[in-house]
């Protein structure tokens, strides 16, 4: 690990290996750029080393750099299917500038760094031969893991989604017509959801990001997606398990103030009124009076009452600014956002789970807990499951597994291709120097696929 000075840093140094305060806490991921507005707040919060496996690269050094592997990537160019409207020159999207952009004060000073086994510069090269190789190892034996996905396993999660979703739907219609709660049984639902979730993560998220697991309710289809995303964050905040039930049962009721209200207000077809806007911001305070009445935890009944409170005080309905707001609340927040961007509604059309994670990042107005953002990036990953993408190798592919600590390194299933035994072909992009140039659109998945479909006939 090799320490910098930080007066010695300038603004645009790029590391290719993460930044560390303490050399233990995150402070810039690798491959992104130090600003003006970072170094500044380093120096207040006194601090003068920080740490990185690599040197430092000026701006002029990395953009040659990714000249250069422009030309290596070009050089073995082969497309899979390409769509019909997709411009050869196929646009590159530099993900770096919504780690630090101008309005970032890089937070991840709270948020311990991901466990990395990289050869640090001053070992023997056989150390670092040695622990190449069990890289290597490691991904191979992932990757044969991924290859071999098990069918039933899926379809027992899948069914077991829509099992939750059902119940859900039957919570809030026996409030809706008994005006009363199976508390326990609620507790006990989460419990075993949260297990389910710890044991099938990546089927989850997949699941989660397919059009069925949209219930034509929207308080049952915000209630379940959103939940799932919570109680992901929690699980990568290593929130315990008494906790997690908590969030997870404050996650499933928060909208239950909701059908108090007209129909019409919630399940609008289009934007709504001034007006009606002010009667749908009323809904956490109904939602916290009851569950109050339903004798839930008061975390839980705070957790309701402050979902839509924001950290810059713009929220409502007390205007409450950064820990004044509950943590629960804090993470329903960005659970809440990231489920709304991503569902379709009938005066909207639904936008792709990767530019939802950007939104998250970009964090307009410092609107969202630094932590949790974070916790929400490591936990799904800058490319969720389910999106596509366009690879530096010029093919097109899938990400269906996403890994801890390793955000901008999900395992992606290439298009059209399949191993010899005739399993699907999934790797680890960065692993072979292959990388992510940029997430396909609505319009270039559809003809991607459709493209796909002829050659497969």
């Amino acid at each position: 690990m090799i320490s910098y000075k930080v007066d010695e840093i300038s603004p645009d140094s790029t590391f290719l290996s993460d930044v560390l305060l303490d050399k233990e806490f995150l402070l810039i991921p690798a491959n992104c750029s130090f600003n003006e507005v970072q170094l500044k707040d380093i120096k207040a919060w006194n601090f003068v080393t920080v740490y990185s496996e690599t040197q430092a690269k000026t701006k002029a050094e990395m953009e040659a750099i990714a000249e250069e592997a422009k030309k290596e990537a070009a050089a073995k160019i082969t497309i899979v299917a390409k769509p019909a409207d997709v411009d050869a020159k196929m646009e590159t999207v530099d993900v770096n500038n919504f780690f630090n952009g101008d309005n970032a004060k890089d937070p991840v000073t709270a948020t311990k760094a991901p466990e990395q086994k990289t050869a640090a510069v001053s070992k023997p090269a056989a150390t670092a031969v040695k622990n190449a190789v069990s890289t290597e190892e490691k991904q191979k034996a992932k990757t044969a893991e991924m290859l071999h996905i098990d069918s039933a396993v899926y379809n027992r999660v899948k069914n077991d989604y829509h099992a939750y979703m059902s119940y859900i739907h039957s919570v809030y219609t026996q409030y809706a017509t008994n005006k009363v709660f199976n508390n326990d049984e609620i507790q006990q639902k989460v419990t075993e959801l949260c297990a389910l979730i710890k044991e099938n993560k990546s089927y989850i998220l997949r699941i989660m990001s397919t059009p069925e697991s949209m219930d034509k309710n929207f308080l049952v289809s915000h209630g379940m997606r959103s939940t799932i995303v919570a109680l992901t964050i929690g699980l990568q905040l290593r929130l315990p398990e008494d906790k997690l039930v908590e969030l997870g049962v404050a996650c499933i009721l928060h909208e239950i103030g909701m059908i108090l209200l007209p129909p019409q207000i919630y399940m609008a077809d289009k934007p709504l009124s001034p007006p009606e806007k002010l009667m749908m911001n009323t809904h956490p305070i109904v939602s916290f009076n009851i569950l109050k009445r339903g004798n839930f935890s008061l975390p839980i009944q705070i957790a309701v009452l402050q979902h839509h409170e924001r950290m810059n005080g713009t929220g409502y309905p007390k205007h409450l600014e950064g820990d004044k707001i509950s943590l629960y609340a804090r993470i329903l927040a960005i659970a809440c956002s990231y489920e709304a961007i991503t569902a379709p509604r009938e005066y909207k059309e639904e936008r792709t789970t990767f530019e939802a994670l950007i939104e998250m990042l970009r964090n307009s107005n410092r609107q969202y807990d630094d932590t949790v953002t974070k916790a929400l990036l490591y936990s799904i990953s800058l490319y969720p499951i389910g999106v596509y993408v366009y690879l530096s190798n010029g093919k097109i592919a899938q990400v269906v597994d996403v890994i801890p600590g390793q955000p901008k390194m999900p395992y992606v299933q290439l298009l059209g291709e399949t191993e010899e035994d005739g399993s699907p072909k999934i790797m680890q992009v960065d692993a072979t120097n292959i990388r992510i140039i940029r997430v396909l659109n609505k319009k270039e998945v559809e003809d991607t696929l459709k493209a796909l479909r002829k050659s497969t006939t």
